[in-house]
């Protein structure tokens, strides 16, 4: 910093990150004593409220990872760009994921897992840094740079559908039947997009036609000429691919890193939060849900034990209390006295 330069803008931004993170350890620690001091119980004995169970993962729909390929009960990606300039570094760019829901087993049963809005602590893989300007080489099994640029283009939008889907299934079944008759259309579209890498595969439209015809006539004419005239192509279509082959999404262009969190079949893992009744149960084994609450946010899933689980927790949470409160304090300090007010 030369002699010239003012330093009030960057106290300012000292003191609030102090603030910022004085409060949120605060919110870390108040977490660690949820977890520390709500039991842990078998499957079988779960009653509805906070929960702690631990159990190996199960899922009836495994994914497949898009950095390593690995085929897992659940993924999820932090992204992160490279910007230049004086307040330049890694900046956070998108967190995506799938396989949200997953079943966890013990020995008395298995209850399934909602995982939206969870707080992970998985272990990561390797970071991957991927530049447009320079691609590598395919090597291993994982993606190449330039599907991996793809997927980073798609990871926004794939993050969209996936919040779009779970925001249908958790408003349940509708009481007017029309309406009801649309929301099973619309979900039905969404989890038939074709993923990405498979721009070929045919996208079966029924789904989108049940949707438009279940909508309420529009009031523009014209506008409603539109609507049964789409109506009547896409029955026609119906149960055939499109006549034109879904485009693959484009490469991002920049330098990014990459990293992975994998939760695999068969492995353990602490899961802390709310049990609710599982709306879609296929029968008694199957009635409760771990979500996170409405009232109690506290939603934790951990491949650690729980003793390490408690230990980072309490550790990151006076962390951030002292050291955000020191920061504060510092640059309060420092403040002060460019401003010759002590």
């Amino acid at each position: 910093m030369s002699g010239n330069s003012d330093p009030t803008g960057a106290l300012l931004l000292g003191i609030g990150a102090g603030a910022f993170f004085f409060f949120k350890g605060f919110r870390t620690f108040r977490e660690y004593k949820v977890v520390a001091d709500t039991p842990r119980m078998p499957v079988r004995s779960l009653a509805m409220g906070l929960a702690h169970v631990r159990g190996k993962a199960q899922s009836e729909k495994l994914v497949t990872s898009p950095v390593t390929h690995t085929t897992c009960c659940f993924y999820q990606v932090n992204i992160e760009r490279w910007e230049s300039g004086k307040d330049g570094g890694w900046k956070h760019y998108a967190t995506d994921c799938d396989g949200s829901k997953f079943y966890l087993q013990d020995d008395t049963g298995r209850v399934l897992v909602d995982s939206n809005g969870a707080q992970f602590d998985l272990p990561a893989s390797p970071e991957r840094i991927v530049n447009s300007d320079r691609l590598s080489a395919v090597t291993g099994t994982g993606s190449s740079d330039q599907e991996l640029l793809q997927y980073i283009e798609y990871s926004g939008g794939h993050q969209f559908l996936s919040k779009a889907q779970h925001w249908l299934e958790k408003k349940g079944t509708l009481a007017d039947p029309r309406r009801e008759q649309g929301r099973q259309a619309l979900l039905q579209l969404l989890q038939n997009v074709p993923a990405l890498g498979q721009a070929n595969a045919p996208m079966h439209l029924g789904a989108l036609q049940t949707f438009l015809a279940s909508a309420q006539p529009l009031a523009d004419p014209e506008k409603e000429q539109h609507r049964q005239m789409m109506i009547e192509h896409l029955r026609e279509m119906d149960g055939q691919p499109l006549p034109v082959p879904l485009p693959r999404p484009g490469m991002a262009s920049g330098r990014y890193r990459v990293r992975e969190s994998l939760i695999l079949p068969g492995e353990e893992c602490n899961v802390t939060g709310t049990c609710v009744e599982n709306p879609a149960a296929a029968g008694a084994q199957d009635r409760n849900m771990i979500v996170r609450g409405q009232n109690e946010k506290t939603f934790l899933i951990s491949w650690k034990s729980e003793a390490d689980t408690q230990t980072g927790l309490r550790k990151n949470g006076l962390g951030m209390i002292f050291g955000g409160a020191a920061l504060l304090l510092v640059c309060l300090f420092l403040l002060l006295a460019h401003l010759k007010m002590l």
